[in-house]
């Protein structure tokens, strides 16, 4: 299969993708993209960075199709292998351009940290929560150790990373709400929580919407995290930013208003037992 066939089979099986009617149909299509990819990197003195990437690119695809499939377990192989392509290219890249804000770099490191964020979803939909916090763990600290402290990382990078460090706070959350061992387990949580809401808010886009709605999602989870570590007066303070983003996105937000909703409730909740314990009045 030469190079333009295997162009138009991934844009094929891409745009089968997006429509739940036609998945079966785009699962196939997959299967198909990954062999040429794979035939062609075999090719001796062929393995040319574009069809890595499009491998890379072909075998996460697979693996998130496979994963809305309601079939995560299958979409562990692909999802893993994609990342194992997208540190090869990564590598590769890196070797070229020494600046880790070179375009190239940027993109190739953001796509590598973003195969690991999905994996690690994809292994909490098949009942691995611990696999989960621990590739989020190795998602952040590849875009550390390649790139530094986000700030002088990339805009691709730094958006990967602010969704890195926004799942991480989502993840030990959901382990300290599930096993509350003990207070560290919420104030790791504030702290992921904390560098995505600044990592997100110098990504914040007129232009772009879905940044707006990244930030109130995150101020959802960060009120949360607050509330937990007894931090409620910035737990409000998150709360009242995260809703005037929500008023301005308007339906389209429903994801982030609930967030908002379940932290507003738990910050009633901890006030109103605080004042108990403080007045000494029973319940």
């Amino acid at each position: 299969m030469g190079p333009d066939e295997r162009r138009r089979l991934f844009e094929q099986a891409r745009e089968r993708s997006t429509r739940q009617q036609t998945w079966a149909e785009a699962d196939r299509l997959w299967v198909r993209v990954v062999e040429a990819y794979r035939e062609a990197v075999r090719e001796p003195g062929r393995a040319a960075r574009e069809d890595q990437q499009q491998l890379a690119r072909a075998l996460w695809r697979h693996s998130m199709l496979l994963s809305a499939r309601g079939r995560a377990a299958d979409a562990m192989a692909p999802g893993g292998e994609a990342v194992v392509v997208f540190e090869r290219v990564y590598d590769a890249v890196a070797a070229e351009f020494a600046s880790v804000l070179a375009t190239p770099r940027d993109e190739a490191l953001a796509e590598l940290i973003t195969a690991l964020v999905d994996l690690a979803e994809v292994s909490f939909a098949a009942g691995q929560p611990a696999t989960r916090r621990d590739l989020l763990e190795r998602a952040v600290t590849v875009g550390l150790t390649c790139a530094g402290e986000p700030p002088s990382a990339g805009p691709r990078t730094r958006e990967a990373m602010g969704t890195a460090y926004h799942n991480q706070a989502v993840a030990l959350l959901h382990r300290h709400l599930t096993r509350p061992s003990s207070a560290e387990g919420a104030q790791e949580a504030a702290l992921a929580a904390s560098r995505a809401c600044e990592l997100r808010q110098g990504l914040l886009d007129m232009t772009r919407p879905l940044s707006f709605w990244e930030m109130a999602n995150t101020y959802g989870v960060y009120a949360q995290c607050l509330v937990l570590i007894g931090d409620l007066d910035r737990a409000a303070i998150v709360l009242s930013m995260g809703n005037r983003f929500v008023e301005t996105l308007g339906p389209a937000a429903a994801e982030p208003a609930q967030k908002l909703r379940i932290a507003t409730e738990m910050l009633a909740r901890e006030k109103g037992t605080t004042g108990s314990r403080r007045w000494g009045w029973r319940r």
